[in-house]
């Protein structure tokens, strides 16, 4: 969770009673730093692949860069899915 601005989301994991424009924009912010996140990590892995080693040493690097792609984007996927049941509840309370 260490990727993630704690801070600016205090407001979702303390209040029940968020409107889904401010969800929206969450939602939007999320998905847009998983895309920054995803892309680095096909430029990464590209760039493993045109590396001059052997394919053992290529898998291992390769191996590490899944490891810390999964470690970094896991905590924003864990917030999609609550910004997702926050507003699922949201469009059932009115």
């Amino acid at each position: 969770m260490a990727h993630l601005k704690h801070n600016q989301y205090q407001e979702l994991y303390r209040s029940q009673d968020s409107d889904t424009s401010s969800i929206d924009a969450m939602m939007r912010e999320v998905l847009h730093m998983l895309g920054n996140i995803d892309f680095q990590y096909e430029v990464e892995l590209d760039r493993a692949d045109r590396h001059r080693s052997c394919d053992a040493a290529k898998d291992d690097i390769k191996r590490k860069i899944r490891a810390a792609h999964h470690e970094r984007r896991e905590p924003y996927v864990e917030l999609l899915a609550t910004l997702r049941q926050r507003q699922h509840r949201l469009a059932y309370q009115t």
